[in-house]
Formats: C-alpha cells, structure tokens, sequence
C-alpha cells in the first residue's frame, strides 16, 4: 500500500486490533518515519484541552465493524481447526465484533519529553528522546490511522456533536456505572448462591443485628490483660467457624502457625500464659516489619486480620476482613467471638452487613479494567467490590444499574 493512499484510508476494527496487538509488543517508536507522524499526532491534539496530569488527553474514537474478510480468512480457519463449518466462522466474527462499530478510547501523556499514547489502556506507542534500543518497526500505519480518527473526533467538536454521540451511544461495556447487589442477584441469582453458600440466613441475621449495636469505634467492654495463648485461642474460635482443613487434633497455637501469614514478629516465641511477656511485646517499639495479626494468611486485600488493641481502660480485639472473597470467613469468625464473649470490633462492619444482605453498590468498570483496586474511579463513594459488565444477560444488568455521566471534551 502507498503512503498516499494509506493516509486516507479508514481502517476496520479488526485491521485496527492488527495493529494494535502488535504495537503493544514493541511501544518504543525507533524510526523516523513512525516519530514524525507520532509528533504530528500530538500537534494535532493541542487542540484538545488537557483532562489530567502530563498534559494527558483523551478522545474516544472508532472504526467500522467492517467486512468478514478483513476478520479473517475462512478457509484458514477451516483447515487449522479454528471453526468447523462457514455458520460457525459467522458466528465467531459476531461474537467478537457484534456491534457495527468498535470504540477504542486514545490517550496521550507527555511526561519529561518522553510522549506515550495509549488505546483501551495499553501502552502502544512511545517516543523517548533516549531510545532503549528496542526492536525497531515501522508503525506509521496504526498513526495514521489515529491521526484520521483525531481529525474525525475534533471536527465533531468544532460541531457540537462528539460528545452528545459519546453518551448517546458509546457502549456500556466502556462505561463506569453502579448497580445494587440485590439488583444483580435477581438478574443472575446463582451469583447469590454461590456468594452465600457458606453461611446460613440464621447467621445472617444474627450478624446484622449485632452490628446494628455495635459502637462505632471500639468495643465497650475491656479484658484486663491478654495472653500470647488468649490470643491463639480467639485465633482458633474463628478457624474452627470456618471449618478450615488441616487444623484437626491441632493446638490453638499450631493452628495459628499454619494459617497466619508466618510474619509474626516473635509472637509464637512467647509464653504462652504470661500476660506480662504479651505486654512487653506488644509495646515493644523496635518490633517493626512482620504481620503477626495477618491470622488468615492472603494477599494485600484478601488476608483476614485480628489486631490486639491496648488503653486505658484494658484490651480489645478489632477484626478485618472486607475482601468479598473472604466476606463470609470474616462474619463467621466475627460471631464466633462474640458468642463467646469476648470485646471485639469489626471494621467497616455496617458495609460488611451490606454486602452480605446485597443492599450495597457493585462498581461497574469499563471492559479492560481489572476489578480490583478501583476505588479511585469512585471518588465519591466506598465501594468494596468491582465488576466488569457480565457475559450473561449484559442487557438486564445495563438496565437495572446506574451510569455515571462520561466526562466531556473540550476544544481549547
């Protein structure tokens, strides 16, 4: 293809996704060619007013579904096993192209003379004034392509129209949104099963009204001094709730050891009836560095934590543990302590009761998102759980939740 023609060419989405697949391989812009389309692309989005940090600008543009034969080739197909029969190579084109067209969001940083350009989140092209002498390819073909979609989106601007068509039709997929967990529970009911397996309604319903009494910050009754043993012994009424495997004939202490996080900063080491060694260790301020109230080992937020506490007025215990994943372990440790007494506190236990009665928000993040670690889209709200739009019955669940508004663009 001569470059005079390509320039006006208008790629389809699967020639696009070609492209981009492999521009994300290899980002790093050696040739000169790709560099100066790369600089005329920027030039081009100035026009566009800056919507973050390191002049990041971003712009949603399109490409047509296009032909089945762009997709690709059928017989190919055919014979490497791909599909079976022309039916299901029809099939397959629509399930990965199903709309007309395909929106793919563009942005671009500029971050001490080093300038990237993302589409859908991925790094795809990037200009550092000192190369790291990576695999050197022509990319001038994907430029062009965002260039004509640049000029495309900001003559719609000039218009009035781009973001009207933004939010009349950009795709929910690609949205932000939110929806009431018993909302989505009626859509997809074996979501509900399979989040409450574990758990019974009685205990439910026990739970929610205990955190319905419970102070907002800390217990009110204290214990006059705590154990390395009392300590392994809570440990052990909350794996013994869980039915965790492995812990059968096993002493509270050994439990500890096999489930804890294994940092425990000389934790196990102690006597085990001597308040007065517990003491000394737990105000010991050159203890620094391990996890020994991590008791249900996990990741950065799928562990279960339970922390001693110390004033005035005695001991208590605060329990952790809003990871949806582990929801269920953390309220049935919670009721096993209670139901033996002893002074402890559930953080973000209204939120907790929420979820568990599905009277919480799910966040819903655009597609190519990972749900997880996305509080910061929500600044506004505490969410604890994120989705992607599901695979089943998408349609109910873009009807039933809320869609926050997309943020405009501006010509500068």
């Amino acid at each position: 293809m001569n470059k005079e023609n390509q320039s006006t060419k208008q790629l389809s989405a699967p020639q696009a996704d070609a492209l981009i697949f492999q521009a994300v391989r290899f980002p790093e812009i050696i040739d000169n060619q790709t560099k100066d389309l790369t600089f005329k692309l920027f030039q081009r989005l100035k026009l566009i007013d800056v919507c973050g940090q390191d002049e990041r600008r971003e712009l949603w543009i399109t490409a047509p579904r296009g032909s089945i034969e762009e997709f690709a080739n059928y017989e190919e197909y055919l014979e490497d096993g791909e599909v079976e029969s022309r039916e299901e190579f029809d099939e397959l084109w629509l399930s990965e192209y199903s709309e007309p067209q395909k929106w793919y969001l563009l942005t671009t940083v500029i971050y001490k003379e080093i300038h990237s350009v993302f589409i859908g989140g991925k790094l795809v092209l990037q200009y550092n004034p000192e190369p790291q002498g990576q695999y050197a390819y022509d990319k001038s073909e994907l430029v062009d392509w965002l260039i004509i979609a640049v000029d495309k989106a900001i003559i719609s601007l000039k218009l009035g129209e781009y973001n009207e068509n933004v939010s009349k039709n950009l795709p929910y997929c690609k949205r932000l949104g939110k929806i009431v967990r018993e909302d989505f529970w009626s859509i997809l009911p074996e979501e509900k099963e399979t989040y409450l397996k574990d758990i019974e309604p009685n205990e439910i319903a026990r739970f929610v009204e205990l955190i319905n009494e419970q102070p907002t910050d800390s217990p009110v009754l204290r214990l006059q001094e705590i154990t390395a043993g009392l300590f392994f012994d809570c440990c052990r009424l909350g794996y013994e709730a869980n039915r965790y495997v492995g812990i059968e004939k096993s002493t509270p202490k050994e439990m500890y050891r096999r489930l804890a996080d294994g940092r425990d900063e000389g934790l196990l080491k102690l006597d085990e009836a001597s308040a007065k060694a517990f003491d000394t260790w737990f105000h010991d301020k050159a203890r620094y560095g391990g996890h020994p109230w991590e008791v249900c080992r996990g990741g950065n937020s799928t562990h279960i934590s339970l922390y001693a506490h110390h004033d005035e007025k005695g001991w208590w215990l605060t329990l952790a543990g809003s990871n949806l994943g582990r929801l269920v372990e953390t309220v049935k440790f919670y009721l096993a302590l209670v139901e033996h007494s002893l002074p402890v506190f559930l953080n973000d236990c209204r939120e907790i009761a929420a979820m568990l009665t599905g009277k919480d928000y799910i966040g819903i993040v655009p597609e190519g998102v990972v749900p997880c670690y996305c509080d910061s889209l929500f600044p506004d709200e505490k969410m604890f759980t994120f989705m992607n739009l599901p695979w089943e019955e998408p349609e109910k669940v873009e009807m039933a939740a809320s869609w926050y508004p997309n943020r405009d663009v501006r010509l500068v």
